[in-house]
């Protein structure tokens, strides 16, 4: 029996204020449990794509079909229990970096005991295990991201999006980021789409690369068009 893609897009099309169009795409499918990279310069539309994938903005035009089912604006609270983003530059709150990450869970009730532990694997998976009591205050560009992915992650989601999750990273720790996102998605078969300009990197973490232009699909593959 053939598996359902995570996604299908069929004309999707999203304008800003001045009728401007910055996402226009006539079909797109991304596979379920698979690593996808989704390549183009500034203002090709990449953020717009994740934020549509994650069910934070909804386009005029189009259809969107999550894992076989068509997928309406009014669905989205609910769809984002199992579709979380981590922005390019993610935002803190004051505190702790253990309360950042355990925050979330925390809101949603779940047994205390249950959030402690989850906050703490999470935090040992993206390498922070220790760093539970320190301030967010002082973090490095690369420690801030891997405190929000560790928040992504504590959900449990079945899809993470990231976007540009190595802009602004100092370079010896963009290899350390790859191969976290790599494990992701290798070790526990979660559904990764992450967006970055740069296209050797997208090759170096998957074969799976969408090419955005102007809003556009402009090409699939490992090869730029």
């Amino acid at each position: 029996m053939r598996k359902e893609n995570l996604y299908r897009l069929e004309g999707i099309r999203r304008t800003v204020a001045e009728g401007k169009v910055i996402l226009d795409i006539d079909y797109l499918e991304i596979p379920e449990s698979r690593l996808t990279a989704v390549v183009g310069p500034n203002g090709a539309g990449k953020s717009t794509l994740l934020k549509t994938l994650a069910f934070l903005e909804s386009p005029e035009e189009g259809e969107i079909v999550f894992r076989g089912t068509k997928r309406d604006p009014g669905e989205s609270f609910s769809l984002r229990r199992d579709v979380t983003m981590v922005d390019q530059s993610p935002l803190l709150f004051q505190g702790t970096v253990f309360q950042n990450v355990a925050y979330g869970l925390k809101v949603r009730k779940v047994p205390r005991r249950e959030w402690e532990a989850r906050a703490e694997e999470s935090l040992s998976r993206v390498d922070l295990a220790g760093y539970g009591k320190r301030s967010v205050k002082g973090l490095s560009g690369g420690e801030i991201q891997r405190v929000a992915l560790a928040r992504a992650l504590v959900f449990r989601p079945g899809v993470v999006l990231l976007d540009e999750p190595t802009a602004g990273v100092d370079t010896a720790r963009v290899e350390m980021l790859e191969a976290l996102i790599r494990e992701v998605n290798g070790k526990s078969g979660v559904s990764v789409v992450f967006s970055t300009h740069n296209l050797a990197q997208a090759h170096r973490l998957t074969e799976r690369v969408i090419h955005l232009s102007e809003g556009r699909i402009a090409g699939t593959g490992r090869k730029a068009p």
